[in-house]
């Protein structure tokens, strides 16, 4: 792949992890801010921005004894998902959870025009 390919790759990733960012934003969420709350996740989500075609992981962490991250958590999984992301659940935990999401794969072209007309 060249640089140019990799790059393209790379904005296209960013873009697309900005899209979720903004999304849980109009939904509810808020991000992580390292200077509000210290070394935990209170509530705040982080998104890493995928490479290589691999999924968008969305997630945090903290102790948290009345288990509100989780929940929200939850809500977050259901707001992508009703968006149209796929979002599996990779890590389970106590205090937190970590998802994996990615846009599903267009449908192939003619695929959709087959099924609107018949074969």
């Amino acid at each position: 792949m060249g640089d140019s390919a990799d790059q393209k790759q790379r904005r296209k990733a960013a873009l697309e992890a900005e899209r979720i960012r903004q999304l849980l934003r109009r939904h509810g969420g808020r991000e992580y801010d390292a200077s509000r709350e210290d070394d935990h996740y209170e509530g705040g989500f982080e998104i890493e921005v995928a490479r290589n075609g691999r999924p968008h992981l969305v997630g945090g962490f903290h102790v948290d004894p009345f288990r509100v991250w989780p929940a929200k958590m939850r809500q977050h999984a259901k707001t992508l998902t009703d968006h149209g992301y796929e979002v599996t659940v990779v890590s389970h935990y106590d205090d937190g959870e970590i998802l994996e999401v990615r846009r599903p794969a267009p449908p192939p072209r003619g695929r959709w025009l087959r099924a609107l007309f018949g074969d």
